[in-house]
């Protein structure tokens, strides 16, 4: 028995001394079911404090259009209010998180699918509330102007469509201008995407509105390189406030469903952007790193100038579930990472701080055959 005794010992001491020291204490929340059977979530946050869940319920058959879900939460995501549309406005909000709220205290979204209406004109709508999306108004048209672009040809569903794909980011520059990002094709984007021959890998770039969103403007391409499964889409911009770098536009872009995440810098409100980057964790305390693979990236600045993102993996990868990646020095390094699941998700996720060291989180988790939105509190303090 003493010998037991004293390997035990030995062994608790050994695994204490190789425990690694990571920077962060994160305290997980429950999960809590805030939209079932809804697949992919969104999320933002107005200055009054409401949470805003924006979702796609799924597909009609042979449908353009995806059927939207809207739900708001005024009390920090312990409850929730969906939102109906009435019949004067349409089909609704098909927006997949492109908000933002101005200085002067409007709360805008934009749909998603901007429509090609020839001489590379895209148009779709906006909507907007002045009351923390207790009441909304809208649809209200938007026009986007990008000289190269066309929007012919076949999304992952096979269905064919012409459009561009306004969509996560729209930020409020110190000029009171807003720069948005969008992903799509160019007339040389004719690059195959692996699992669907029709569809071709996509390029993200940036526009800019000097009229509140009403009109918009090609900038600069983010990224055009063909790589990965389905070339450079979905990106998600954060503006940094905090440290040496503010100022600076980090932007996270996905490359697949099998690949990595692709990261590039803007010091100049999107004009230029920096050589995209392989999205790495650090991993080791021996120097050794780990591609960040996932799709449909989030990304937001804490209060103390922490960065997370959040991601899920695809079923495609084989090995569910949605995680969380911090940086605490603006960007250059990504030096933790923790699972918030493991069940399978549509890897969509979204976060925002509402409080000194407290994010709301959503993601989805199976169902059965259908997914379920939740969302969960997740606490974070550094060491």
């Amino acid at each position: 028995m003493r010998l037991s005794a004293l390997s035990f010992l030995l062994a608790a001491s050994l695994t204490a001394a190789e425990l690694p020291v990571l920077p962060l204490s994160v305290e997980l929340g429950p999960e809590q079911v805030i939209a079932p059977g809804v697949p992919w979530p969104y999320l933002a946050r107005t200055a009054q404090g409401s949470l805003v869940l924006f979702g796609h319920v799924g597909w009609p058959k042979g449908g353009q259009y995806p059927i939207h879900y809207l739900s708001r939460s005024f009390d920090g995501g312990k409850s929730w209010q969906e939102w109906k549309h009435s019949a004067q406005q349409g089909r609704g909000p098909v927006t997949e998180g492109s908000s933002v709220q101005l200085r002067d205290g409007t709360f805008l979204f934009f749909d998603v699918h901007a429509e090609n209406k020839g001489n590379q004109k895209f148009v779709a709508n906006y909507w907007s509330s002045r009351d923390g999306m207790k009441t909304i108004e809208g649809p209200f048209p938007f026009t986007v102007d990008v000289p190269l672009a066309v929007g012919s040809g076949v999304d992952d569903r096979g269905v064919p469509i012409n459009r561009i794909y306004f969509r996560r980011s729209v930020i409020e520059l110190p000029s009171g201008d807003l720069l948005a990002s969008v992903y799509g094709w160019f007339a040389e984007d004719k690059f195959p995407v692996e699992y669907l021959a029709g569809m071709k890998k996509v390029r993200s770039y940036v526009v800019v509105s000097k009229d509140k969103g009403k009109t918009w403007q090609y900038v600069s391409t983010i990224a055009s390189q063909p790589w990965g499964q389905e070339g450079l889409g979905e990106p998600v911009i954060e503006r940094l406030s905090h440290g040496p770098a503010k100022g600076r536009l980090v932007c996270i872009l996905r490359s697949g469903r099998e690949n990595p995440m692709y990261q590039t810098e803007s010091d100049d409100d999107g004009k230029t952007w920096s050589p995209v980057r392989k999205v790495e964790w650090s991993y080791s305390r021996f120097g050794r790193v780990r591609e960040l693979v996932g799709t449909d990236p989030d990304l937001i600045e804490m209060s103390d100038g922490t960065l997370v993102l959040a991601y899920g993996h695809k079923p495609d990868y084989l090995d569910d579930g949605n995680f969380l990646a911090f940086s605490l020095d603006q960007g250059r390094t990504w030096s933790q990472v923790v699972r918030l699941s493991s069940p399978r998700s549509m890897a969509y996720t979204g976060l925002r701080e509402t409080a000194p060291g407290e994010l709301y989180l959503v993601y989805t988790n199976a169902n059965g055959d259908t997914y379920d939105i939740v969302g969960r509190v997740v606490k974070v303090k550094r060491k």
